[in-house]
């Protein structure tokens, strides 16, 4: 099932509303341009209610694999993105200071909010700044191998060898 695009979040909130669904790859343009591909679609799985002082909160969770670039190698590597919302609605900016420390501020000044859009913004925020494959499923070159510790000839070309000889006399 789809996810509605546009919702009143304060509505959701007073009904304890539980939406489920999924956003399509075609709708998250701004995701689109920041990944090489989204590969599937976005779920989510998001819960309104009132908190402790009446205030209205969404909290869940949203899902999606993309194709991003091995900065080892340049293949593509799929990732899954999972991001976990914590929002508390407010109507302006000059509630921000409202906000309960766990949750993230989620200004809608309007009655009616673009749910795919904060969604969207969560997502990401969790992207990772490199992607690597793991070790064994790299192809690239530029795999680091550890090196062994013990080598001699590490030793000799220190700079500090010459302390180890002055400190043996």
């Amino acid at each position: 099932m789809s996810l509605p695009a546009q919702i009143d979040p304060r509505k959701l909130a007073l009904q304890g509303a539980v939406l489920e669904g999924v956003v399509v790859a075609e709708d998250l343009t701004r995701l689109a341009s920041a990944v090489s591909a989204v590969t599937g679609s976005l779920k989510a799985n998001i819960q309104f209610a009132k908190n402790e002082s009446g205030q209205p909160v969404a909290t869940g969770t949203a899902s999606v694999f993309v194709d991003v670039v091995c900065q080892r190698c340049l293949d593509v590597v799929n990732v899954e993105l999972k991001a976990d919302l914590s929002l508390q609605i407010i109507w302006s900016e000059d509630h921000i200071s409202n906000v309960a420390p766990d949750r993230e501020p989620w200004i809608v000044v309007d009655r009616i909010a673009d749910l795919n859009a904060v969604i969207e913004d969560e997502v990401l925020l969790i992207l990772p700044i490199v992607n690597y494959h793991s070790l064994e499923d790299c192809t690239g070159d530029a795999c680091y191998k550890e090196a062994d510790s013990k080598s001699e000839e590490t030793d000799t070309n220190s700079p500090f060898s010459i302390l180890k000889q002055l400190k043996q006399s």
